[in-house]
């Protein structure tokens, strides 16, 4: 019998009544309700990834953060000498964000080689799920051996994108904050 998508609960309740017509004692279940489990499963999974996803990124911007804040200590005579030499807030503004920027480029390219590194080895050998669940029978649907990963490369060049954005944004506050000192104060600010 051929279907469509969306049409599992007529495809379902057609197949119930061609069995009781035939006085057969079975029941047809779509793959919906026989593996409600592992939809929830992976309802809560993705929100629980998300979760992550969002730590992490504030983690990677309280970093850049403390890191532009500590590179303006670390220069504030230089900060306070390009104001007194005519330098624009938002030129030293400028200055900060190009350095982020460099900071994202780093992290990004390094993130997206581990991220390579062990989506290669899912794609090559895959993960054995013996170790989790066994063969998945407790899920109502069995599951083979192994499963493998997939290349998603539109997802390495977003999250890259995602890395440089965030870096720059994190790093306009901060530079921000350096670039309002008074440049007298700046120059001898021991």
């Amino acid at each position: 019998m051929k279907t469509v998508s969306g049409d599992e609960d007529t495809v379902t309740k057609a197949l119930t009544d061609s069995f009781k017509n035939k006085d057969l004692d079975l029941k047809a279940y779509s793959w919906k309700e026989s593996a409600s489990s592992i939809i929830a499963l992976s309802t809560a999974k993705k929100g629980g990834i998300g979760a992550i996803l969002s730590i992490v990124l504030l983690i990677g911007m309280l970093g850049i953060i403390n890191n532009v804040i500590l590179s303006a200590l670390e220069r504030t005579e230089e900060i306070g000498m390009m104001k007194a030499l005519g330098m624009r807030e938002w030129e030293i503004v400028f200055v900060f964000m190009v350095e982020a920027t460099g900071i994202g480029i780093l992290g990004g390219l390094t993130g997206c080689l581990l991220g390579y590194a062990g989506v290669s080895g899912l794609v090559k050998y895959g993960y054995g799920l013996g170790y989790i669940g066994g063969d998945g029978s407790a899920y109502g649907i069995p599951i083979l051996d192994r499963i493998y990963g997939t290349w998603n490369y539109p997802a390495f060049g977003f999250l890259f994108v995602l890395g440089v954005i965030v870096a720059v944004l994190s790093s306009i506050l901060p530079a921000y904050w350096a670039a309002k000192k008074d440049p007298v104060k700046a120059i001898y600010h021991r």
